[in-house]
């Protein structure tokens, strides 16, 4: 069995990604006050700068994003139709 080639493997080029929003996106929430596990969906405005932190593996259609320090989950398909890639986080 062979490792992944990580530069060439699109299912795994998005990790450790900034990326712009061009447009407001849809984003998931699972932390807060609420508790663990309860859902919240918010929209992350335009012009916002999102990493990727995991994912998407193995055809996932999710990836586990970070903004404004805050853990996320987000739609591959939304991060491609309203992000614009910037480089490697830092």
């Amino acid at each position: 069995m062979s490792l992944p080639n990580l530069h060439t493997d699109p299912t795994l080029t998005m990790v450790g990604w900034s990326y712009q929003l061009t447009k407001p996106c849809p984003a998931v929430s699972t932390f807060g006050k609420l508790g663990e596990n309860v859902v919240r969906t918010l929209v992350i405005s335009k012009d916002e700068v999102i990493t990727v932190v995991a994912g998407p593996f193995n055809g996932a259609r999710l990836v586990d994003i970070e903004w404004d320090a805050k853990p996320y989950i987000m739609f591959t398909e939304h991060l491609r139709n309203c992000g614009r890639r910037l480089g490697i986080a830092t």
